[in-house]
């Protein structure tokens, strides 16, 4: 029976691995100008091999995807600041104190036992995953969850990396290869290593084997009555020297995110920024190479010696002597090539700003703070034009939530769930499915367009409310300040519950009330003082009288 399933998994690999093939010269020219230090595709070199960047003569491609994958980190998944916020899909909901503060909490423990602390590893891994995206259009991380460990992450070069879609083009079938020697095999898979390994690795542990480890939907996937033991996806690990099981498991999630920069219809790995710019980045290093090898002809030009009268070899080290015969009029002359550099750094530069663009670097940074019109910008222009700038990069950001985001904080929220690390849901949370809601710099600025919506409003109504204050009655103050405080995603413990607000102001009414009436009862009683003393004056002057 395993047999049967290690020959399965063994020509399945193989099928992707052909199904894959027509991309790795792509992949492979990819590698070679835009992401040198991540691998090889088509092409094996040893490592520590110093010969990778041996085509690159202008470096503006490897820094504008360095530049891509720093910005999307800072936008996306800040280590500095909140990205993700849970939330139900009931606003109602949302604004009850006790679920907001239950979605905090919980969300905070997401933060805090997961994306924002070392032993994870989130944060290189997740720029790792950047830089593949802007070089090859696809990108493979794992969430691991290892049984008194910490969940952890790691990206996987593409490479080693097999992938397969459902009918809804949703990527759920991954098939990695990948070497292990054999001392790392006995540590990882302990007596299920057959004994020939056993024997190579006591002889030689750093000889290595190649491993594929499967993982694909199980044929119980979907299925209401399944049993409570069998998982959503089948995992086995195959080591194909010896075609022997290693191990044979399962995952209640598809544990691989694989997001695509974009696609084209019909394709299932993604396209890449350096895909769109490639001919640029080829002509760039080419030019570059020429102009290189101009301007050594110009500072170390080639010299003209006269075929007699000189004593070789000709010396153009500094100080160096020539020794010619006495009476020629004959001399060394440089070889002058009228080489114009600046007309091909002119045209290299225009090349690059089209790389610049084609990596969306100029969206990502800060504008420089002048106005063609009016000269400098105020700081207020200066963060619209970079919410602009934000707006923009929507389209491409938004397939990065579905395919990797999403998907990464629901495993990791599952996975906490089952250790039991999440605190009980309040009563009304009971079977109901919770959102992602997206708070980091790119999603805030998608939502900037209501807040200036309503901004707006109070601008051009200011003029009338100065005129007639009692158009404020059509206006629900109280659900305005609440709806701002959603909107800028405030922390719930800053915010009363609907009920304290109202007996605070009954309170403030009431002391208002015995305040005017204490108010009256005084001057009710110098009224009556006054009185008094107005009736004694009366009389003490009749009597003089």
């Amino acid at each position: 029976m395993n047999g049967d399933l290690v020959t399965k998994i063994i020509s399945k690999q193989e099928s992707l691995k052909s199904f894959r093939t027509p991309w790795e010269n792509l992949w492979q020219d990819c590698a070679e100008y835009v992401n040198p230090n991540r691998g090889d595709f088509s092409t094996i070199r040893y490592r520590g091999n110093t010969n990778r960047y041996e085509k690159i003569f202008d470096t503006t491609a490897p820094l504008a995807n360095e530049n891509l994958a720093s910005g999307l980190h800072s936008f996306l998944t800040s280590p500095s600041q909140r990205w993700f916020v849970l939330k139900t899909f009931d606003d109602h909901l949302n604004r009850e104190l006790e679920i907001k503060t239950w979605l905090d909490t919980v969300t905070n423990i997401l933060y805090d036992r997961v994306f924002n602390i070392p032993e994870t590893n989130f944060n290189s891994q997740a720029h790792e995953l950047y830089l593949d995206l802007g070089s090859f259009g696809t990108g493979v991380m794992m969430v691991q969850d290892k049984a008194g460990a910490p969940i952890s992450f790691r990206t996987y070069h593409l490479a080693d990396c097999f992938i397969q879609e459902n009918d809804a083009g949703v990527v759920d079938t991954l098939y990695r290869k990948y070497k292990r020697t054999g001392r790392q095999l006995i540590e990882r898979f302990g007596e299920a290593v057959p004994e020939n390994v056993v024997r190579v690795a006591e002889k030689d542990p750093y000889r290595e084997f190649d491993v594929i480890h499967a993982v694909e939907p199980s044929e119980t996937y979907g299925m209401p009555l399944k049993k409570k033991t069998e998982k959503n996806y089948k995992s086995c690990y195959v080591l194909i020297e010896e075609k022997a099981l290693l191990e044979e498991g399962g995952f209640d999630e598809f544990p691989y995110m694989v997001p695509r920069w974009q696609k084209v219809a019909g394709e299932i790995y993604g396209r890449s920024p350096s895909m769109t710019c490639l001919p640029d980045v080829k002509m760039v290093n080419q030019m570059m190479k020429t102009i290189i090898k101009a301007a050594q002809k110009i500072t170390d030009p080639p010299l003209l010696v006269p075929d007699d009268g000189f004593i070789l070899p000709v010396r153009t080290v500094p100080g160096g002597l020539n020794f010619y015969r006495s009476g020629t009029q004959d001399k060394i002359e440089p070889l002058v090539t009228n080489a114009r550099l600046d007309l091909g750094l002119d045209v290299v530069q225009n090349r690059r700003e089209h790389i610049l663009q084609a990596f969306h670097v100029d969206w990502m940074q800060l504008p420089d703070g002048k106005n063609q019109k009016n000269g400098n910008m105020t700081a207020t222009e200066v963060v619209a034009r970079q919410e602009e700038k934000m707006r923009l990069m929507g389209p491409m950001v938004g397939r990065l939530q579905v395919e990797f985001l999403g998907p990464l904080i629901d495993r990791v929220f599952r996975i906490l769930s089952r250790r039991q690390l999440v605190p009980k849901a309040p009563r009304q949370l009971e079977g109901m499915e919770m959102k992602i809601e997206y708070v980091s710099p790119i999603a805030k600025a998608q939502k900037s367009n209501q807040m200036f919506t309503i901004t707006r409003l109070f601008e051009g109504m200011a003029p009338l409310l100065q005129l007639k204050p009692e158009l404020l009655d059509n206006m629900n103050v109280d659900e305005t300040f609440r709806y701002f405080h959603h909107l800028l995603d405030a922390p719930p413990q800053i915010l009363n519950e609907q009920e304290q607000v109202d007996q605070e102001r009954q309170a403030r009414q009431e002391q208002q009330q015995q305040m005017m009436e204490a108010e009256q009862a005084k001057v009710e009683s110098e009224a009556g003082k006054n009185v008094a003393d107005a009736n004694l004056m009366q009389r003490e002057a009749s009597k003089v009288g």
